[in-house]
């Protein structure tokens, strides 16, 4: 079974985006040789992808890469090591509704809530993304700024993450003032298989400020055994862990 539909200028409203993540990472530790802190990693790159109709989208990994990296020298080493958990964000955007898998230190958890609605500021600026005429728009969440450029050629309300509810697909989006980045690579208008389009459902069922507790609870058992951890969870928007090991 596939699903597909059209706008009135002929363009599929159903297909894939492939975007590139990029986190950027301050990382600084105490003690270390300044030879070995400059090769620790400055971001982590990764490749997502969403599947997205008129009415569904889902985001999840395109590429799973997994990076573990021992960096020796005298008196001990680092290992770094990063992760890209298997989570998969579903929006339902005619009822409202969200389903996010996330994997935590190998325990798999489901999330579903409601769709909050999203006042987006257009600004009138201007690009093209992928020859895409794309539009700027600009929101506050806890007093920053979201900033994305969608374009109106494709009429979905569709974008990387839980960017939505604007008059077009996002392929563009920054938030942390670009501390964390996506950027359309490719994208590919087609009739998609319905099974692509289905809700999660593999995990415990969880809320979100349980999810929340369990994650601040390991940190801080991790943090008591004398490891330095960043762990970038946008609510299902960027997902990877990077764990900082000094072995002396």
């Amino acid at each position: 079974m596939v699903h597909a539909q059209q706008d009135n200028n002929g363009f599929l409203l159903s297909g894939d985006v492939i975007y590139e993540e990029v986190v950027k990472m301050d990382i600084q530790l105490d003690g270390v040789d300044e030879q070995i802190a400059a090769q620790i990693p400055k971001e982590r790159k990764s490749e997502k992808i969403l599947h997205f109709n008129e009415e569904v989208a889902v985001f999840e990994n395109h590429q799973k890469e997994d990076l573990e990296e021992n960096m020796a020298h005298e008196g001990g080493g680092i290992m770094i090591k990063m992760q890209s958990p298997d989570n998969k964000l579903h929006i339902d955007f005619t009822n409202r509704k969200v389903v996010e898998q996330k994997e935590f230190m190998t325990r798999v958890f489901l999330i579903e809530s409601e769709l909050e609605s999203q006042k987006w500021k257009i600004s009138g600026k201007q690009k093209k993304i992928l020859d895409y005429a794309c539009m700027e728009a600009t929101r506050e969440v806890d007093g920053e700024e979201i900033r994305v450029w969608f374009t109106p050629q494709i009429a979905v309300p569709a974008g990387p993450g839980k960017y939505s509810d604007l008059p077009g697909l996002v392929l563009a989006a920054e938030k942390h003032k670009g501390d964390v980045t996506w950027k359309a690579l490719s994208v590919d208008l087609k009739p998609l298989d319905k099974d692509v389009l289905k809700k999660p459902g593999k995990g415990k069922k969880v809320s979100h400020e349980e999810y929340l507790a369990i994650v601040e609870e390991k940190m801080k058992e991790m943090g008591m055994e004398g490891d330095g951890t960043w762990n970038s969870d946008g609510g299902g928007e960027h997902t990877s862990t990077v764990v900082i090991r000094i072995q002396q």
